[in-house]
């Protein structure tokens, strides 16, 4: 891998990251007074849109069609798993505690892949492993002890509701973590952009069904008229990120890719910082946590 290739790698590793930071301002913006399960739905369905066209612009017919029953299979299970179900649960959680509480939870994926493959696969458990779960669970303690983000006018909630988005982040961090593979095995036999593609699209259809079945307060109403530019600003950045994201493994190593990404939360902290500073209430504990929750990630995949 020539110096170039790798400096190419890293540039689109970071431009993915900085698209999926900024992607999560947006969709806290799209959730404000109405209902997770459609927005998911509805961003979703936009952002599979957006791919599968930019996929058929610069890939050919071909590479749709050349695919296997067990890569497909692959690109279905990552599909449901990593879009449509994970999305419900990360919506939620961005809706409910805020993104910078939310993100550093669910960015510790990659740490969870690599204990995952650890024991599944027979690799021998390394030190560092143990030493970047235990900073991990030492900076999302300090997460969680953080004082609450502030809510919205007109949506005070309870512990319980509260509850249920700590409870989502770490649910959408073990189903990207468990997906991560199943992606990784659909790209390897089928182009990377096909395979999102197709992904986005499972997962589209999985958010409407799971919008459908809903009966709860996340499912019921309409999306509000000033929700729909938010959404289709959040399914551009997921639009952007996705295909950098992908592209960036063909040009440098996997866990550098992996280190940008999970290192995404500082990057919502800043925005947090500047943007959203009063709504987001960032102190120096929940800074802290974040910085421990990125550096733990980092030394479990390295």
């Amino acid at each position: 891998m020539s110096p170039e290739s790798n400096a190419y790698g890293v540039l689109l590793g970071s431009i993915a990251s900085a698209a999926w930071a900024v992607f999560v301002y947006f969709i806290k913006r799209a959730l404000m007074n109405a209902p997770v399960l459609k927005v998911t739905a509805a961003v979703t369905t936009v952002n599979a849109a957006m791919v599968t066209i930019i996929a058929i612009g610069f890939i050919s017919i071909d590479d749709f069609q050349a695919v296997t029953k067990a890569t497909l299979a692959f690109a279905l299970l990552a599909g449901f798993l990593h879009i449509g179900i994970s999305r419900s649960f990360y919506y939620r959680a961005i809706h409910r505690i805020g993104p910078n509480r939310s993100i550093p939870i669910a960015l510790t994926y990659p740490a969870i892949t690599a204990v995952a493959a650890a024991f599944t696969l027979g690799e021998t458990p390394t030190l560092s492993i143990f030493i970047g779960l235990a900073i991990l669970l030492v900076g999302i303690t300090l997460i969680v002890q953080a004082e609450p983000s502030r809510e919205a006018e007109g949506e005070t909630r309870g512990a319980r509701w509260k509850l249920f988005g700590w409870i989502s982040a770490g649910v959408t961090s073990l189903l990207w973590g468990v997906a991560a593979i199943f992606f990784k095995k659909a790209s390897l036999n089928l182009h990377p952009l096909a395979t999102a593609a197709i992904a986005l699209w499972v997962g589209a259809a999985t958010a409407l069904l799971l919008m459908t079945l809903s009966r709860g307060e996340e499912s019921r109403g309409p999306i509000p008229a000033s929700a729909w530019r938010w959404i289709f600003a959040a399914a551009v950045c997921q639009s952007i990120a996705v295909p950098f994201y992908n592209f960036a493994f063909v040009h440098t190593l996997a866990v550098r890719v992996t280190a940008l990404v999970s290192a995404q939360p500082l990057i919502v902290l800043a925005l947090g910082w500047l943007f959203l500073r009063e709504m987001e209430n960032i102190t120096p504990r929940l800074v802290l946590g974040a910085l421990l929750t990125v550096g733990g990630t980092i030394f479990v995949i390295t």
